[in-house]
């Protein structure tokens, strides 16, 4: 029987400890060094299965930062009654609360990918920095085409499906899909954290009865402290 591959058999141990919740998205792993002596193989036996994994999309890589695991969690469904603290919870199982710490409301053209995803060229948006325990703890984008509503509320519920229901606009339903990320400079600035900080990221996609995006919520979080799950 053919020897498996040490840089195989090490990107399979790995992504076993993904698929298993050992590694939980958005967990900061150490860096090449450190996962080398964790698995008791070379630094060049490491970098080549963290290649592979980054390649499948199951890990975010910052060069002398370390590494963020980043394996989306398949989108679902969401009834527009489930509100956000149901999916965000602390480690503790505790559920999360929001709070706003600054938001804006504006109306824009849409950027190349909005205009694909919701159809239209001038969006309402709403930019928000959120809080937690008094400590600046996420951001999130929601936009809107500005014909279907002109301006969004400041005050929003943070979640998605409550918003429309709040302001009459009916959702059929609501896809959702997590990954993991990292803070950029602007990010990083907007939440006071250090850069290159794990983000959780939770995109929402709102759709009418006929399958149509109506709305689109991006929602940046500080990963540590937070469990996403029923």
């Amino acid at each position: 029987m053919a020897r498996v591959p040490l840089y195989k058999a090490t990107e399979t141990e790995m992504i076993r400890k993904i698929t298993a919740g050992e590694w939980p998205v958005g967990q900061r792993l150490p860096n090449e060094f450190g996962l080398a002596a964790e698995f008791g193989v070379s630094q060049g036996t490491m970098r080549r299965a963290l290649i592979t994994l980054e390649g499948l999309g199951l890990l975010a890589r910052k060069p002398g930062r370390g590494t963020v695991v980043c394996a989306v969690i398949p989108a679902r469904d969401t009834p527009k009654s489930s509100p956000l603290q149901m999916s965000l919870r602390d480690t503790s199982g505790a559920p999360l609360i929001l709070e706003v710490y600054r938001a804006r409301s504006a109306t824009r053209g849409a950027d190349p990918e909005e205009m694909a995803l919701l159809g239209t060229a001038r969006l309402a948006t709403l930019e928000r920095v959120f809080q937690r325990k008094g400590q600046r703890c996420g951001r999130d984008l929601v936009a809107l085409p500005e014909a279907l509503l002109p301006a969004i509320d400041e005050d929003a519920d943070p979640d998605l499906a409550s918003m429309l229901q709040d302001i009459g606009i009916e959702a059929a339903h609501i896809d959702e899909s997590l990954t993991a990320g990292m803070t950029t400079m602007s990010a990083s600035v907007a939440l006071a954290c250090d850069r290159y900080t794990a983000l959780l990221v939770l995109t929402r996609i709102a759709r009418d009865a006929k399958n149509r995006p109506i709305a689109l919520q991006k929602l940046e979080l500080i990963a540590e402290g937070l469990h996403y799950g029923p």
